[in-house]
């Protein structure tokens, strides 16, 4: 006969209403308050207190000797609810370790000193209200005072872990998490102003401007109410930011489209980076940063999401798109971007000291800088007019920067940028470094040769280790699957026919995904009334089981990148495309018939430019080749017209044919061989 002796487990709950359970039952209740709080006190120390220090805490009226004596009958009563969890001895007394027994407040210190953040969100889930909610002693003023002291720590403690929490939801993007915290919070320190300063920036972030501004509302009549104090200056500096004047937000930032069309899955990791630099550039400790990543990708979108957070945060704001112009015309990006510092509603010039000379190279630029006239220049004068105009646009920014206390200077497309643009951007960092000013662009490497302008300037400042970069890359199916989910009324078997469908055809590309879903609504494939989406499942073998056409804004993309090759290298590209999505190296020499020198020139031009990428080789060590999208290969094959695709076809065959021939023969080759050696 054998049995088994299963040990008691104990559950306290300390944080809030105090809760105390054997195997999951309520205990029965203690013999008396002084009894539940010598508990409670005990179970928050992680080491053996002595029996002196204890009834000094709750008998300090008494004797030493019935104190003594107090203590061991209290700890008596207790061991009859709770036994073995208090190992004694004459002098001290400790938690038993070989108990099984959970402690809120140890099991939150212990998740929070891992400092990470899904153990810190468990960790605030532990949180239900005040330490020892309604338990005080009047008769015990030692014990009440050090009840005092650890609510205070414990307020602090689990502010700070809340608002940590939020601010490491803000920095990935995720403001609906970030938001739910601060709420939490609110529920449990009304009147915390950084929680509210915190929900305040989330709803602005999150394009909800009305809920911000009633956010602050609420916090000014709460702190009125329950301190009897204004708003700080921080908190009044952001509703300042948020509230739009015209719509042009004060600092002279035109507030993007703050809620995406797609959440940006799979880039919090970038957020966070980019959030962070950002706070380093506020120290005057930041670096020039770069977002790379192929047409499409997602770069704007999640800098749009970057410079709503540097406006909520109080920095001004410069942004432009860089344009290629075939005329000639230089600084257009700049003058995009500045041209708010020199608007009617928000003029630098009214309340910035700028020195006359520099206004006068200033209205080069901006006829906005009005009063002064420009000044004719001199072929001899060139070099120091340029010299001089980069100088008055640093004394505009450092008064902008003077101004907000912080700046930010965001171009996107840098690719576009010419050689005066890239050479004032450059004066631009290196003049204005130790100021408070971040500079951040978005480009595509796959746009820049070597030679590229960009390129050279890239490496300067990667050779000057003043270069942060990080690249984007394309999402995968499981965020595809997250975003169909948010058509409501999709059964599961059709998100993940989709899931999977779009997926393969825009291989995680967000713009070509979000083109080729558009394109299927246009062909009421899916379809939406009431909030209640229907996918047609005839429909969409109808038009998308087959191949599907390219959508003209992707077809666009595709054409500006081919536009930029030769029609000799546009040409052999396309006999590639001919062979398939993949082909071999001496597959395109033989169907191309051009030179093996030039075939390798345009094989390295278009890997550079992402058009191709380099599969490892065979076993037969061939060197294999596959376009880097499945569309940009249906848009190239396109470019044939029938004539050309039956000869290549037939060039194709023939190669093939003798291909099969030299294959049967090295094998009978091999095969007499073999016999002979047998």
């Amino acid at each position: 006969m054998s049995f088994s002796l299963q040990q008691d487990s104990y559950q306290i709950r300390l944080l809030g209403p105090i809760q105390i359970e054997r195997n999951g039952a309520p205990i029965g209740r203690l013999e008396s308050r002084k009894a539940l709080a010598l508990l409670c006190y005990l179970c928050c120390q992680n080491k053996a207190v002595s029996r002196n220090q204890l009834t000094e805490l709750f008998w300090a009226d008494k004797s030493e000797t019935r104190g003594r004596g107090n203590l061991s009958r209290v700890l008596h009563s207790i061991g009859q609810e709770m036994p073995d969890v208090f190992l004694a001895d004459r002098h001290s007394i400790r938690l038993n370790p070989a108990t099984q027994l959970w402690v809120d407040v140890l099991n939150f210190e212990s998740l929070m000193a891992e400092r990470k953040p899904h153990l810190a969100a468990a960790a605030t889930e532990l949180y239900r209200g005040e330490f020892l909610e309604d338990l005080g002693l009047k008769e015990c003023p030692e014990f009440d005072v050090w009840l005092t002291g650890r609510r205070e720590q414990w307020q602090q403690r689990v502010a700070q872990s809340f608002q940590s929490l939020i601010t490491h939801h803000i920095e990935r993007g995720e403001y609906d998490r970030g938001l739910r915290a601060a709420t939490r919070l609110l529920a449990l320190l009304p009147w915390d102003e950084d929680a509210h300063r915190q929900k305040i920036l989330l709803h602005y972030l999150r394009g909800e401007r009305t809920a911000a501004l009633a956010q602050f509302d609420r916090c000014r009549q709460i702190l009125a109410d329950e301190l009897g104090v204004e708003p700080s200056r921080e908190t009044k500096q952001l509703r300042s930011q948020i509230e739009m004047i015209d719509g042009i937000p004060i600092g002279g930032f035109s507030m993007p489209q703050l809620t995406p069309v797609e959440p940006l899955y799979e880039r919090n990791e970038a957020h966070t980076w980019l959030v962070r630099s950002f706070e380093e550039a506020r120290r005057a400790q930041g670096k020039f940063t770069l977002v790379e990543g192929e047409a499409g990708v997602g770069k704007t979108a999640l800098l749009d999401e970057i410079m709503a957070y540097a406006a909520g945060r109080g920095a001004r704001v410069l942004r432009s798109r860089c344009y290629e112009y075939r005329s000639g015309l230089s600084f257009g990006a700049f003058v995009n971007a500045l041209r708010p510092l020199f608007g009617v509603q928000h003029n630098l010039l009214a309340t910035a000291a700028i020195d006359d000379i520099w206004l006068l190279e200033l209205a080069q630029l901006w006829p906005e800088v009005k009063g002064v006239q420009p000044l004719p220049i001199s072929p001899k004068e060139e070099t120091n007019a340029r010299h001089r105009l980069f100088e008055a646009v640093a004394q505009a920014l450092t008064a902008a920067i003077k101004q907000a206390h912080s700046a930010v200077l965001f171009f996107d497309d840098l690719h576009e940028a010419d050689q005066p643009t890239l050479d004032l951007l450059r004066y631009l960092y290196h003049r204005l470094k130790g100021y408070p000013i971040w500079f951040v662009c978005a480009y595509r490497r796959e746009e820049t040769t070597p030679n590229h302008p960009l390129s050279l300037f890239r490496n300067v400042l990667v050779r000057e280790g003043e270069l942060a970069a990080t690249e984007l890359a394309v999402i995968g199916q499981e965020s595809v699957i997250q975003i169909l989910r948010q058509y409501e009324g999709l059964s599961t078997p059709q998100v993940r026919r989709l899931a999977q469908f779009l997926q393969e055809e825009s291989e995680g590309n967000p713009f070509i995904l979000s083109e080729i879903r558009r394109a299927m609504e246009d062909k009421q494939v899916l379809s939406e009334k009431d909030g209640i989406w229907q996918m047609d499942s005839v429909a969409f073998d109808e038009h998308f089981c087959q191949e599907v056409t390219i959508p003209v804004a992707v077809g666009a993309v595709f054409e500006t990148k081919l536009a930029r090759l030769n029609p000799r290298a546009r040409r052999l590209l396309q006999i590639a495309a001919g062979l398939g999505r993949e082909f071999q190296h001496k597959q395109l020499l033989a169907a191309s018939g051009e030179p093996e020198e030039w075939i390798e020139v345009c094989l390295s031009s278009w890997i550079a430019r992402r058009l191709v990428i380099e599969v490892e080789m065979d076993a037969a060590r061939q060197h294999t080749y596959r376009f880097s999208h499945v569309m940009l290969w249906r848009a190239v094959l396109h470019e044939l017209t029938p004539m050309q695709r039956e000869r290549l076809d037939l060039r194709i065959n023939e190669m093939q044919q003798v291909d099969g021939q030299a294959t049967t023969a090295g094998r009978a080759t091999i095969n007499r061989i073999e016999e002979l050696t047998e």
